[in-house]
Formats: C-alpha cells, sequence, structure tokens
C-alpha cells in the first residue's frame, strides 16, 4: 500500500471518528436539554400531588373525627372535599399543548410525563410536545382510543438507554419488580385514573391493540385472547415499549384500576 493511499485512509478514518464523536455529543446534548424541560414539569406536578395528597388525608381525618349525627348532616361537603381537582400544571401544559391529554406517573420509576394524542399515529414517535424533531419522542396514546371512556386504551413511549421514557416498562417482566411497583397514576382534565400492573409479557408488535373496543365482554375477551387470564373489567390500560428481545418486538404492561 502506498504512502498516499495509507495517509488517505487515515484521514478518512479520522474524518469518520470527528463525525461520530459529533453526532454522539449532539445526541447527548439534545437528550439531556429534552431532560431538563421534562424535569420542570416533574417537579412542579410532584408539588401539587404531595400538596394535593396532604389535602385529601388532612379532610379525612376530620371527617373520621365526626359523630354519625353530624357526618349524615355533612353529605354535600364530603362530596365535595373527595372531588377530583386537576395538578394546575398539567392543565396549564393542556392550554400551550392541545394535544396534551394527561399526565402518567409510576411511583419510584422514571415514567413520569405528559400523556400526548393525535390523530397521526405515529406523530410523537420522534417529536416533543411542541412538535419539534425529537430523539425520545413523547409518551402518548394510540389514536383510536378515548381516555374520557371504558375500553382498552394503549400508550406508547420509547425505550431510551439513559432510562427516559418507557424503559421501565420493560422491568415489568420481573414479577419482583412488578410486585414492588403498584402505584400507577394517570391525571386527565377530569379523571384520576389510579391503575394496578397485573400482567406483562414480551411478543411481536401486534396491530390488533388499536382495536377500540368499548364493551365489557369485549375488553375481558381481548384480555384472555392475549394473555390466557380471566379479568373482570370494563378498563384496560396498555403500556407498550420496545423490547429489543428480538426483531420488532414489544413489551405489553397490563394495567386494571385499582379497586383498593
Amino acid at each position: 500500500m502506498s504512502n498516499i493511499l495509507r495517509k488517505a485512509m487515515i484521514i478518512l478514518l479520522a474524518g469518520i471518528m470527528c463525525v461520530s464523536g459529533f453526532l454522539m455529543v449532539k445526541r447527548n446534548l439534545e437528550l439531556k436539554k429534552e431532560a431538563m424541560e421534562f424535569a420542570r414539569l416533574q417537579k412542579k406536578m410532584a408539588e401539587e400531588a404531595e400538596s394535593y395528597a396532604a389535602h385529601q388525608l388532612e379532610w379525612l381525618k376530620e371527617e373520621d373525627a365526626l359523630v354519625p349525627e353530624e357526618k349524615q348532616g355533612e353529605d354535600q361537603e364530603t362530596e365535595a372535599g373527595l372531588a377530583y381537582e386537576a395538578p394546575q400544571t398539567l392543565l396549564d401544559e393542556m392550554e400551550v399543548h392541545p394535544d396534551c391529554i394527561g399526565w402518567i406517573h409510576i411511583t419510584d420509576t422514571m415514567v413520569d410525563y405528559p400523556v400526548m394524542q393525535n390523530v397521526d399515529n405515529e406523530y410523537y414517535l420522534h417529536r416533543n410536545v411542541d412538535g419539534e424533531d425529537s430523539i425520545s419522542g413523547c409518551i402518548y396514546m394510540d389514536s383510536n382510543h378515548d381516555i374520557s371512556t371504558k375500553g382498552v386504551h394503549v400508550i406508547y413511549g420509547h425505550h431510551m438507554k439513559n432510562g427516559s421514557m418507557f424503559r421501565d416498562i420493560a422491568r415489568f417482566a420481573d414479577p419482583a419488580y412488578m410486585d414492588a411497583h403498584q402505584d400507577i397514576r394517570i391525571w386527565t382534565k377530569d379523571q384520576d385514573i389510579r391503575l394496578k400492573p397485573v400482567y406483562c409479557y414480551a411478543g411481536k408488535a401486534d396491530g390488533t391493540y388499536r382495536q377500540a373496543l368499548d364493551t365489557h365482554g369485549q375488553v375481558v375477551q381481548f384480555i384472555m385472547d392475549h394473555t390466557g387470564m380471566e379479568i373482570n373489567t370494563d378498563d384496560l390500560y396498555v403500556l407498550v415499549t420496545c423490547s429489543y428481545g428480538s426483531t420488532d418486538e414489544r413489551t405489553y404492561l397490563y394495567c386494571v384500576p385499582d379497586e383498593g
């Protein structure tokens, strides 16, 4: 090999390494920026959730202190005391971003994000809440499903190597991890949806999850067909992320309303 050819190859390899390094740094900076933007909202949501929980706990203590005769005359206050109040941070996000339909939080995980929805089911796959190009995209609900009605609700999120978005969903395949992470919440404008995970598995990408099922029998049969489990529920939330066990594999986490 001539010296000229050897030098050309060295220069080419050096150029490739420089470009690769630049792209890696650029990607890391973009991910850091996205994480910082979400962190600001996450902090505000956590403060509001804590304040709301403290308010409800104080109200319940006052209720417990009432004698039966007093409780009978407090029916209207009872209803008001238990009324759901959407976090102001969420309401602000919904006003700025009309595609925002809620906020999902799983205690002791990194899952703590706004939930988006667009008629284009892949719109938020690689876009942030402002519709700009994004590596991690957003957490978003399937365009065929309605969070305000009972039925099947599928929510998607990327499995990011830095632990963000829905990476922790894949960890629910471990029964011990699932047992330790039973507190899943979705706040919407009108609802405080409390969920518990009941089943998790990895499988091929499956188009049947896009069905808009809206009757009790359809939901129960859907669960039976996909898991072999008989779960008596009108509402099913399936959290979906990439699995990487094989080509085109997904992790599916089944969650049902927590009646406890």
